[in-house]
C-alpha cells in the first residue's frame, strides 16, 4: 500500500511538472503573438556575417502582422502568419503571395520580439551565413 502511495504521489508530480512545460510554452507564444500584431515594423538595419546595412533615416521595408492572422508589406506580398515552438525556439512562418498570385513562403527565427523592437533571424538556402534583421515599429 505504501508503493502504491508513493508511486501515486511521484506520478502526480510528474503531471504537474508536464503540465506547467505546455503552459509556460502556450504564454510565451501568446506573449510573442501580442507583441507582434497590430503595429507596422520597419527593417531599421540587417547583419550578414560581418556586414551591416543601415536604413535608418531611408525609405525601407515594413511589414504589418494583424490580430486576424493577415499580414502585409511594403513589397506587395499579403498572406498570414503564425508563430511556431519548434523545440522551444520560436519561429515566425510567414505564407504570402505576390502582387502575381505566386507563393512566396518564409520561416525566421524569432530573436526577441518587445513592444517597439523586434528582432529575426534566418540563414538562406544554400547559405552558410546567418542574416539578422532589427525592426522596430513606430
Amino acid at each position: 500500500m505504501k508503493k502504491i502511495f508513493i508511486l501515486s504521489i511521484i506520478a502526480a508530480f510528474t503531471l504537474g511538472i508536464v503540465s506547467c512545460n505546455k503552459e509556460v510554452s502556450n504564454t510565451k507564444a501568446d506573449l510573442i503573438q501580442t507583441r507582434l500584431v497590430n503595429k507596422t515594423w520597419y527593417l531599421d538595419y540587417s547583419i550578414t556575417g560581418s556586414v551591416t546595412k543601415t536604413f535608418v533615416g531611408q525609405s525601407t521595408y515594413f511589414i504589418t502582422f494583424l490580430s486576424d492572422g493577415s499580414t502585409k508589406d511594403s513589397d506587395g506580398l499579403t498572406g498570414t502568419f503564425s508563430i511556431v515552438n519548434n523545440n522551444g525556439k520560436y519561429e515566425l512562418s510567414v505564407k504570402t503571395k505576390t502582387i502575381n498570385g505566386n507563393n512566396f513562403n518564409y520561416t525566421h527565427l524569432i530573436e526577441s520580439v518587445g513592444e517597439k523592437k523586434m528582432i529575426h533571424s534566418y540563414t538562406a538556402d544554400g547559405q552558410s551565413v546567418k542574416t539578422i534583421l532589427y525592426f522596430t515599429s513606430k
